[in-house]
């Protein structure tokens, strides 16, 4: 279950519970082939060209709306269907903490400002315990459209961790 709170202003928090490793949440955050399963929410196509995970290290990607719905959302915001995103890694401690400050720089006619990411990472009782905080975005509709989004990406989050543990289970 997702829960969507507001642990203060300006932020949005959203919180899971994984029968899964630490290491297989961590991966999927932290890797290529872990990031490009989930990062994007449905309907859209993620694709990262940099990631270096390292204090100051690049984190660019690129979101392509391809569902129908998608495309429509974003036609009638009157935005691209296609961002190119870049961001850093301000703060790692494996298997507990990321944090990722990106450039939001793609939005026509909205000057440029920084969005925070954090996921940290709690072992509970064999289980792990995910709480991504987010900022909210200065306009009111990107802030709804991030609550959307995140929940869809954190559907396909489950279903990625799903498929590594039954990968796990195989002989």
């Amino acid at each position: 279950m997702v829960q969507a709170s507001e642990p203060r202003a300006g932020t949005i928090r959203l919180e899971r519970v994984y029968d899964a490793s630490i290491e297989d949440v961590w991966a999927l955050w932290t890797t290529k082939e872990g990031l490009e399963q989930w990062f994007a929410p449905e309907g859209m196509r993620f694709e990262v060209s940099v990631l270096d995970l390292r204090v100051g290290g690049t984190f660019d990607h690129v979101m392509t709306a391809v569902g129908a719905e998608q495309v429509a959302y974003m036609a009638n915001l009157n935005r691209p269907s296609m961002a190119r995103v870049s961001g850093r890694f301000v703060d790692i401690v494996p298997h507990r903490r990321l944090r990722i400050r990106f450039d939001i720089d793609f939005v026509p006619g909205v000057e440029s400002y920084p969005y925070d990411m954090m996921v940290e990472l709690h072992t509970e009782a064999g289980r792990v315990r995910m709480v991504l905080t987010a900022d909210r975005h200065p306009d009111a509709e990107m802030t709804r459209g991030a609550i959307i989004g995140l929940t869809s990406q954190l559907q396909r989050f489950d279903l990625a961790i799903a498929a590594r543990a039954a990968k796990e289970q195989r002989p």
